[in-house]
Order: C-alpha cells, then structure tokens, then sequence
C-alpha cells in the first residue's frame, strides 16, 4: 500500500470516515460538475456504500484526496481520483494511483479509465502514460422552464413508465432494449459487459439502499417488445435528477421513440417532483444524433471531459 494511502471499506465505514470522501469531492466538485448544484452529504455517502453488487467497488483515502476503482470487466474498469486543490503537488494523486494501479494488477485489469476536465488533470494523466481518448460532453437542462409539450408517440407504440422497480413480466424486453446501449460510441480500449437480468435487479437493489429513485420510460407494443428507453434517477430530497442512459433498438431508430420516451420522462419528472431545478446528461462528442435530440428539448452543453486510457 502506498504510503499515507489507506483503504476503506465503503460499506461499513463510520459516516465520518466518508465523509471525509465527500469532504474531497465538494472541493474538486466546481472542476468535475460545472453548473451543477454539489449532492448533499448524505446522498454522496449512500453512493459509496451501497454500489450494485454486480461490479468491484474499491475505495482509498489520503489526506485531502481519495479514490475510487469501478472495475465491470477486464477492460472496463473506471477510475475517480481527486485532490483538494489546496493540496496538489504534495504526492497524494501519485500515491493513490500506485494503490489504485496495485490492486488493478490483483483484478487482472487490463485497461484503466479515467477522466479529466482541466489541464492539470489533463498533464498528470500523460504524465503516468494515460492516453487521450473520447471526449464526453455534459449538459443540464433547466426542467422548470423547459417546454415540454406532451409527446405522440408512433403508431402500434404506447408509452409507459416505471418507478423503481421493472415488472417481471417485463424484465426480458427491458434487458433486450438495454442490448441497444453495445453500440454507442466509447473508447476503442473498453468493452462494457451486456446487462443482464440480474444486473438491473443489483441496480435497482442499490438505488433503493440509496434512498433513490430510479424512472424508467418505455415505448412499448401490445405485443411486450419494448423500442426504446430512458432513466432517470432522483435522490431523496435533491433538487437535481441524473439522466442514466437513453436507447433505442436499431431496427426501431429514426421514428421519434427515444425523443417520446426522453420527453415523456421529463413531463413526469416534472409533476411528480416540483422542487427538481435541473436534469443533468452526457453524451459523446461524436454522438450528434442524440446531443441533437438532447438539445432540441432544452439541453445546454456545460463541460466537456476527456476519456483517458491507461492499458495495463
């Protein structure tokens, strides 16, 4: 273990040690999440505690900076590193990427991916070999003043949304749609695993220990096939909901579906949580069609951050 680094177990650590997490990311948040109000204390602490069980989850703290290792798969494995800035150019980003780096050599990583928004960040990837890859732009949207006419969706289509928890009887066609997300534009060096039917139910489990809710939109036929999807998630008391992921089955694009489902969910959102000011999103540089879609309902690009790959 790199020296002054300690490791944490997230899920049975005090509140106070978190807190000393969260303590790191309120003071990098302006850097990460421009325009975007910081998630309160006890909601950045249920994040670290209760990931889905379905993925490694391993955290490390240092004086004034942490870490966080999200490993999916061999070449899907993410990384959060963060520094106060009051304490950069001290060694702390150095020595918890050797721990971070240790324990990816256990997992057999074999590609490490993170993010940076700032030249700094930027340097001290390619200082460690990190290269430079996709870049992925956020947007928020101003739900309140958003003009969100009730969306029609296409014939043989009905829209039809979920809170928390997707119906068994539905859980095969949602995995199926979800499939969709496998050619979305990412990094040459990551291969994300497929969901599957047990990682939407660790998904949901999570969220619940969260104390959050997770809003799935559908655009369905009688028949139960589902076209197109979008999620969003609302933490208890938060002001901001998070869109997850928005996708449409290929032979299904070019119809309207994904900008049915993407309205649909916001005008629900919308009535059933009138104190959300804001609904953040990402998507790649490269993906016009959905900025596009994005932007034509109300989205406005805040930041753009870049992919960094380190193949291990």
């Amino acid at each position: 273990m790199a020296a002054g680094v300690d490791e944490i177990d997230a899920r049975t650590a005090s509140d106070e040690l978190l807190g000393r997490f969260v303590a790191a990311e309120h003071a990098c948040w302006p850097e990460t999440n421009p325009g975007v109000p910081t998630r309160s204390l006890a909601e950045a602490i249920a994040y670290y505690r209760h990931q889905p069980e379905t993925h490694a989850s391993c955290f490390w703290l240092a004086d004034g900076g942490l870490a966080g290792l999200y490993v999916h798969g061999p070449t899907a494995a993410f990384l959060q590193l963060l520094v106060e800035p009051a304490r950069r150019r001290r060694g702390i980003g150095s020595a918890l990427l050797a721990a971070v780096l240790e324990r990816c050599r256990a997992l057999d990583v074999e590609a490490l991916h993170g993010h940076h928004t700032t030249q700094a960040g930027a340097a001290f990837s390619a200082r460690f070999g990190f290269r430079d890859g996709q870049r992925i732009v956020a947007s928020v949207l101003d739900l309140q003043a958003a003009l969100l006419p009730a969306p029609a969706a296409p014939p043989d289509w009905q829209l039809v949304t979920w809170l928390d928890h997707v119906p068994d009887e539905h859980l095969q066609a949602f995995v199926q749609v979800r499939a969709s997300m496998d050619d979305a534009p990412s990094s040459d060096d990551m291969e994300i695993p497929t969901w599957t039917a047990e990682t939407v139910r660790a998904s949901e489990e999570s969220l619940r220990r969260r104390n959050r809710e997770m809003r799935v939109t559908v655009a369905m036929r009688a028949d139960g096939e589902i076209g197109a999807f979008t999620e969003l998630r609302v933490s208890s008391g938060s002001t901001v909901a998070f869109t997850d992921d928005t996708g449409t089955v290929a032979e299904h694009r070019g119809h309207g579906l994904a900008k049915a489902v993407k309205v649909e969910s916001l005008r629900l959102l919308r009535r059933d949580h009138p104190g959300i000011t804001l609904v953040t999103t990402s998507n790649a540089e490269e993906n016009a069609v959905m900025r596009g879609l994005n932007e034509s309902v109300g989205f406005r690009p805040v930041a753009v951050e870049t992919t960094a790959t380190l193949v291990l």
